[in-house]
């Protein structure tokens, strides 16, 4: 990215708190994709650790969530994903984690921080991409931590696989789970 870390942590925090302060009444849902999933789990640990608001639930979609690269399935499931290749998760990371910063800080990869206190959170995830790992680590450590967490693996579905619309019909299915779970 042109702006690394901790840019992007930056930038959300400032959104976050316009529309926390344009609508301080208002119900609102944090939604994230990818590096957005990972980003939106690390903006909801630095606002609980400073005692802002948190959003009053959060959607995840295939977060990217520990950008050590470290989890088996980025090897595991390297040939079943279509939208990654092992290599470019790490080239990504080493271009947002600048020299100076640890990877394994929990606002740049979430998944070696701690859930507790977190919201209600709903992550969605194909079974064949390679960030399932994340996920299930994620899974692991939020309801260790009491976090009311749900993890939705959808079979045979890859990275962003939500993203296809009409052209995979799990697509609608995931939407509707989604509205229904809100």
């Amino acid at each position: 990215p042109e702006n690394p870390y901790p840019a992007a942590l930056d930038d959300a925090l400032s959104a976050w708190r316009d529309i926390v302060e344009k609508n301080p009444n208002s119900q609102i849902i944090l939604a994230g994709d990818s590096a957005g999933g990972g980003l939106s789990l690390a903006l909801m640990l630095y606002l609980r650790d400073n005692g802002e608001r948190l959003p009053d639930a959060a959607v995840l979609f295939s977060p990217w969530a520990d950008l050590t690269c470290e989890s088996e399935t980025y090897h595991s499931k390297a040939r079943a994903d279509p939208m990654f290749t092992v290599s470019m998760p790490k080239k990504c990371s080493q271009y947002y984690v600048t020299e100076g910063f640890d990877k394994t800080d929990p606002y740049i990869s979430p998944a070696f921080g701690n859930f507790t206190g977190l919201p209600r959170t709903l992550i969605m995830t194909g079974e064949n991409e390679i960030l399932l790992g994340d996920t299930q680590i994620i899974g692991r450590k939020a309801m260790d931590d009491g976090v009311d967490i749900e993890i939705d693996i959808w079979p045979t579905m890859f990275h962003d696989w939500w993203l296809f619309g009409s052209f995979i019909p799990e697509t609608k299915q995931c939407l509707k789970k989604i509205a229904d779970w809100i």
